[in-house]
C-alpha cells in the first residue's frame, strides 16, 4: 500500500508561512494605523491590495517562471516572500507597506500553486487528494495557530516584529526545502496553456465554484465581529475564540476530506461541502435574527463555526483536486487560476459584505453569503477521476481551433 511522501509536509510549512502572513495582518491593523498616522479603514485595504495583486498577477507570474525547476522556484519564492515581509517590517510609511504587500502577493503566488502542484507530482494518483490536503492544511493551521501567535507577538513587541516573525518562517521554509525536498518532475505541457485552460468550459465552471465558495465564506468571515456581536453579544475575545474554532474546523476538514475524495466521487462530495457551508451560514443568520444573547446562543455558535470551517476548507481542497484532475499536465497553471479565483473572491467579499452591512445591518451579511454558497452549487458538474478520452487538448497537447 502506497504511503504519502513525508517531504510533502515541508510544502505545508511554506503554506503555513504564507497563510500566517495573510491572517496576522488583521490582528495588528490598529497598531499599524496608529504608527502610520492613518485610519484602520485605510490600513484595512492592505488585505484587499494583497488579494487583488495575487488574483491579477498570479497566473502571469506562474507562466513567466514556468521553465524554472519546481524546487528552485519554491525556494526562490520563499526567499522573495521573506524579503517582502522584511520590507514591511521596515516600512516607514503606508506607501512602502503597500509595496511590500504587493511583493508579498507575488511571492505567495509563486509558492502556493507550485507547492500544491509539487505535492501532486510527488504522490501516487490514489493519494492525490491527501497530498493536496496536506499542503492546504498548512494554511488552516496558520489560521488556528500562526495568526494568534503572530498577533500575540505584535501586541507584545510591536507590529513590525510580527512581520519579522513571518520573515523568519519564510527563511526557515527556504532552508528546509533546499535541504530536504527532492527534485520535482517538470510538467511536460507548454507554458502558453493558461489561456487554453480558460477556454474550456469545465475549467471555467471549476473557477466559478472556487470564486463562489470563497466569496460566500469571506463575506461572512470578514465581518464576523459585527455579525457575532449582533447574534450572540460576543466581544472581541469571543470573536477571536470563534475564529480559532473556525480554523480548527479547517484542520479537521483538511484531515478528513482527502480520505472522502479517495473513496467517493468528487462532485457529490463538493456539493455536500457547499451545501454545508450554506446551511451553517443560514444558522448564523438565524442566530443574528433572533439576537441569541444567551449562554445557549453563544454555545451554539461554536459548533456552527467549527462545521463551517471544516466544510469551507473541504470545499477548497476538493476544488484543487478538481482542477488538478482536469489538467494533470498543467498543474501549476491550473492551480494558479484556482488561487486567483480564490483571492478575487476574498477581495470582492469585503465590498459585498460591507454593502450588505451598511444597507441592511448584520443579518444581511450571512443572508447574502448563504445565497452565494447555494448559487455556487449549480457550478459543480460531474468530475471524472481522470481526463476523458480526447481531453488531451485540455493539457496543452492540442490547441483549440481559432474562432
Amino acid at each position: 500500500m502506497s504511503t504519502l511522501n513525508p517531504r510533502i509536509y515541508l510544502l505545508a510549512l511554506g503554506t503555513f508561512t504564507v497563510g500566517t502572513e495573510g491572517y496576522v495582518i488583521a490582528g495588528v491593523l490598529p497598531a499599524v494605523a496608529r504608527d502610520m498616522h492613518t485610519s484602520v479603514a485605510v490600513c484595512g485595504q492592505l488585505v484587499t491590495i494583497f488579494a487583488v495583486a495575487y488574483a491579477l498577477g498570479g497566473p502571469p507570474l506562474i507562466r513567466l517562471f514556468h521553465d524554472v525547476p519546481p524546487k528552485r522556484l519554491l525556494i526562490g519564492a520563499a526567499v522573495f516572500f521573506a524579503a517582502a515581509n522584511l520590507l514591511a517590517a521596515l516600512a516607514p510609511d503606508v506607501a512602502v507597506l503597500i509595496t511590500a504587500r504587493i511583493l508579498a502577493a507575488a511571492g505567495a503566488a509563486l509558492f502556493l500553486a507550485p507547492a500544491a502542484a509539487a505535492a501532486a507530482a510527488l504522490t501516487a494518483p490514489a493519494l492525490l487528494p491527501r497530498a493536496i490536503s496536506v499542503t492546504a492544511t498548512g494554511n488552516a493551521l496558520a489560521l488556528t495557530a500562526g495568526a494568534p501567535i503572530g498577533t500575540m507577538i505584535g501586541s507584545t513587541f510591536g507590529w513590525r516584529i510580527s512581520f519579522l516573525f513571518v520573515t523568519g518562517l519564510a527563511i526557515l521554509s527556504a532552508v528546509l526545502l533546499g535541504a530536504f525536498l527532492p527534485e520535482v518532475p517538470v510538467s511536460r505541457a507548454p507554458a502558453g496553456g493558461r489561456l487554453t485552460l480558460l477556454g474550456h468550459r469545465a475549467v471555467q465552471r471549476a473557477l466559478a465554484t472556487t470564486f463562489g465558495l470563497f466569496l460566500a465564506s469571506y463575506t461572512v468571515y470578514t465581518y464576523l465581529s459585527s455579525v457575532m456581536k449582533a447574534a450572540t453579544g460576543a466581544g472581541s475575545a469571543g470573536v477571536a475564540a470563534l475564529m480559532v474554532v473556525f480554523g480548527a474546523g479547517g484542520l479537521i476538514g483538511g484531515r478528513v476530506i482527502g480520505h472522502l475524495i479517495a473513496r467517493y466521487a468528487l462532485a457529490p462530495v463538493l456539493r455536500l461541502a457547499l451545501l454545508t457551508v450554506a446551511v451553517m451560514i443560514a444558522l448564523v443568520a438565524l442566530l443574528t435574527g433572533i439576537h441569541a444573547h444567551t449562554a445557549v446562543g453563544t454555545a451554539v455558535a461554536f459548533p456552527i463555526m467549527l462545521i463551517f470551517g471544516a466544510a469551507w476548507w473541504s470545499g477548497g481542497i476538493s476544488q484543487q483536486t478538481r482542477l488538478v484532475t482536469l489538467a494533470p499536465d498543467q498543474r501549476s497553471p491550473a492551480l494558479g487560476l484556482h488561487f486567483s479565483a480564490q483571492f478575487l473572491g476574498v477581495a470582492m467579499a469585503g465590498a459585498v459584505g460591507g454593502i450588505a452591512l451598511a444597507t441592511s445591518g448584520p443579518i444581511a451579511v450571512p443572508i447574502v453569503g448563504g445565497a452565494i454558497a447555494i448559487a455556487a452549487i449549480a457550478t459543480v458538474e460531474h468530475i471524472p477521476t481522470r481526463p476523458p478520452q480526447g481531453q488531451d487538448r485540455l493539457n496543452g497537447d492540442r490547441q483549440p481551433a481559432a474562432g
